[in-house]
């Protein structure tokens, strides 16, 4: 037998073998119900009566999301190998660009499509002999001021702020004052750019947005309406204020990276304020400090357990454009107990950055806090350290009409707040990033309305809606005033961990009106402990996806118990995708790949042996109800009529376990098994078909292509 014969033969073997393992489940289910892919999502029309179809402040994702469902499995990844890929510790240690990407990748490119992550044109050090005192006359220059006076043909005698300022700064070595300059350079440039970014937005407009502090209580049923968030939305230059945002983290990071080195020569008991036009700028040695961070352009902090507060890192006022925190090491306190003052991280018309070098810091906050932006950009990135985080609302990534982003790279952590956070996209298309690379984490949006009152009337007003852990809400005006703003993207993402989340209402993954909601795990055995609108869920009009890569995970839905891991409501895509491992699922209500009102809701499970639980005569496991204007057109409002709806559920290999309660007992179901396949409405129900289906399939082996394609790199 000749060695090519015998290669054929291998490679028929292997060929077999594959295609056994390679059945294409997805289209298994959708012949069955006698659709296609093309018949997955929603492409609304101009004459859909009735329908929203011009919602203003979409992100540039989500139409297109919105008719290919199937992509948010690439979208979600897209943030997951962001951060994955900037946040690796080797890279964080060698580079400096790291920052920079994060903020592009994660934000920027979610915003805007002018801008490419080709860099930030960072500034070096002022030439000459005092390049530090350069840099800060610079700033006074640029404001059209001076620091010196010539008068009678001569200098004056005083006041004399360039002497005082050389006075100071001569405390610094050299080889740190070319890097504090070269960090003052670009801040100023930053800036710049901000001030042009807000060059048409008159200054009442800006000092009445400025201190509006209540978006989390009154926006998403459009409570109340803000004309001048709109008038200064349409009027502002976003591209400027990214590029000054791009600007800001980048030279924060490579400043960082560069002073490191120079630790050792710095007096450990230097404290430098100097005052600026833009701001003070604060520099401390490495002993312990405590910093008030009201009206500061720059805090630069070489080491020591320090105390931070006010707003420290974040926009103080509205002619503060541009605030950057930079502590290279100690184990940190940042507390604004001041719920008018934004702080560590936020940028409130305008770019606020804190970067955290290294150590076990607390972070407590109230509003606008650790990672926020409104109409700005907000960033707090800690690269080390077993950190707890804990605010209010409107924090830890969350952002309105802006980006914000909080990031933290190594260490076990703790976040905790009352909602509106933890990766939420908000109204005005709002980009909000949480993201943790590694470590064992814990996430908590406040569930108990008797310790917070955020009741939601889907639980009896006993369970708080949060709006947190990867949501994406927008102002929902049809009901109020007709100013509907759209949502934006709001991620929680996690690369590694054995992590616990735990939540109310509109939670992990969750998507309201033209929003969309990520929660992107990437390994470990985690635990999901969540209510309502949960999981792979939303309402009216979005997109919502949970993605788990990895792990034997607890997917645990308590009180009502329903709404989630893949549940659509009215023209919503909820994509729930669990890749691997033992899991274990409990629910009650309207769950599992369950679409109502012409949604698209897909529950997939890839392989482990699971185990199921669920309530008699609840629908689910692959469902889409029936609505009479289906079959018989509304001729008001057709549009139900013209559109399909679908649920989905597909289990893939292992022995799973599918367990029905029924008062207190609980039975094996006989519909729900292995290697089965079935439909809810049955095809012989009056209901089944008028474009829409439901079905369920458990199978021995196969997968679904889309979700491989990272995998092999093909598309």
């Amino acid at each position: 037998m000749t060695r090519i014969l015998v290669l054929a033969m291998i490679l028929t073997v292997l060929a077999g073998a594959s295609g056994a393992q390679t059945t294409d489940l997805l289209k298994q289910a959708l012949d069955s119900a006698g659709l296609t892919r093309a018949d997955l999502g929603f492409q609304p029309k101009g004459y859909w009566n009735r329908y929203p179809v011009d919602i203003p402040y979409k992100v540039k994702s989500f139409d297109d999301l919105f008719a290919e469902p199937l992509r948010l499995y690439d979208y979600a990844v897209s943030f997951g190998e962001a951060v994955r890929r900037y946040c690796a510790l080797a890279r964080l240690d060698s580079l400096d660009d790291n920052l920079y990407n994060l903020v592009y990748s994660l934000g920027v490119e979610r915003k805007v499509s002018g801008l490419r992550s080709f860099g930030a044109n960072l500034s070096g050090a002022p030439s000459g002999e005092k390049p530090l005192l350069a840099a800060v006359e610079n700033l006074y220059t640029a404001a059209g001021e001076r620091t010196q006076y010539v008068t009678f043909n001569k200098k004056a005698d005083w006041p004399d702020l360039k002497k005082e300022l050389d006075q100071k700064i001569g405390a610094i070595p050299p080889e740190a004052a070319v890097a504090l300059a070269a960090l003052i350079e670009n801040i100023r440039e930053a800036c710049w750019w901000r001030e042009t970014a807000f060059r048409n937005v008159p200054d009442k407009i800006k000092n009445d947005v400025f201190y509006i502090r209540d978006l989390a209580e009154t926006q998403g049923d459009g409570m109340v309406y803000y004309p001048q968030i709109d008038d200064a939305a349409k009027t502002m230059d976003f591209e400027s204020l990214c590029y000054a945002g791009l600007k800001a983290a980048a030279a924060s990071e490579r400043a960082a990276k560069a002073l490191t080195p120079h630790i050792k020569n710095i007096p450990a008991g230097l404290t430098l304020d100097i005052p600026t036009p833009y701001g003070r700028i604060i520099i401390n040695g490495t002993e312990p400090d405590t910093t008030d961070g009201d009206d500061c352009l720059l805090i630069v902090d070489f080491g020591g357990n320090d105390v931070y507060g006010g707003p420290a890192g974040a926009t103080s006022r509205p002619d503060r454009g541009v605030s950057v925190l930079i502590d290279l090491g100690g184990n940190d306190t940042y507390t604004c107990h001041d719920r008018q003052a934004p702080s560590f991280g936020t940028g409130i018309l305008g770019v606020g950055v804190l970067y955290d070098a290294a150590g076990d810091d607390i972070y407590e906050g109230k509003i606008f806090s650790q990672g926020a932006g409104f109409l700005g950009i907000g960033v707090l990135f800690d690269k080390a350290g077993n950190d707890r985080y804990k605010a209010e609302t409107s924090s830890q990534g969350a952002a309105y009409f802006g980006i914000g982003m909080a990031i933290d790279g190594d260490g076990d952590d703790s976040y905790y707040l009352y909602g509106d956070g933890q990766g939420m996209g908000g109204i005005g298309g709002g980009i909000g990033v949480l993201a943790d690379y590694a470590g064992s984490d814990r996430y908590t949006a406040e569930p108990s309305a008797e310790i917070v009152n955020r009741g939601d009337y889907h639980s009896e007003f006993k369970v708080n809606a949060n709006n947190a852990q990867g949501v994406g809400f927008g102002r929902r005006g049809d009901g109020s005033d007709g100013h509907s703003w759209a949502g934006g993207v709001g991620a929680i993402v996690d690369v590694s961990g054995d992590d616990i989340y735990t939540s109310g209402n509109w939670s992990l993954g969750c998507g309201y009106w033209f929003g969309t909601g990520i929660c992107y795990d990437g390994a470990g055995n985690d635990e999901y402990q969540s209510v309502y609108f949960t999981q792979a869920s939303g309402a009216h009009f979005c997109n919502g996806i949970l993605l788990d890569e990895a792990g034997d995970d607890k997917h645990i839905l308590t009180e009502t118990a329903g709404a989630a891991l893949g549940f659509g409501w009215d023209y919503t895509n909820a994509l729930f995708i669990d890749r691997g491992g033992n899991d274990i699922y409990e629910a009650k209500i309207i769950s599992y790949g369950l679409a109502q009102i012409r949604s698209m809701a897909f529950f997939f499970e890839m392989g482990g042996d699971d185990s199921y639980i669920y309530t008699k005569g609840q629908q689910g496991f692959g469902a889409a109800t029936f609505r009479e204007d289906y079959a018989v057109p509304n001729p008001v409002a057709p549009y139900n009529y013209y559109s399909k709806s679908a649920g989905v559920f597909i289990d893939a290999a292992g022995n799973d376990s599918y367990k029905i309660k029924d008062g207190d007992s609980v039975i094996v179901s006989d519909k729900f098994r292995n290697d089965a396949i079935w439909f809810t409405p049955e095809k012989a129900d009056l209901a089944y078909g008028h474009n829409n289906f439901g079905v369920g399939l458990d199978a021995s082996d196969g997968t679904i292509p889309e979700l491989n394609i990272f995998d092999t790199g093909k598309k």
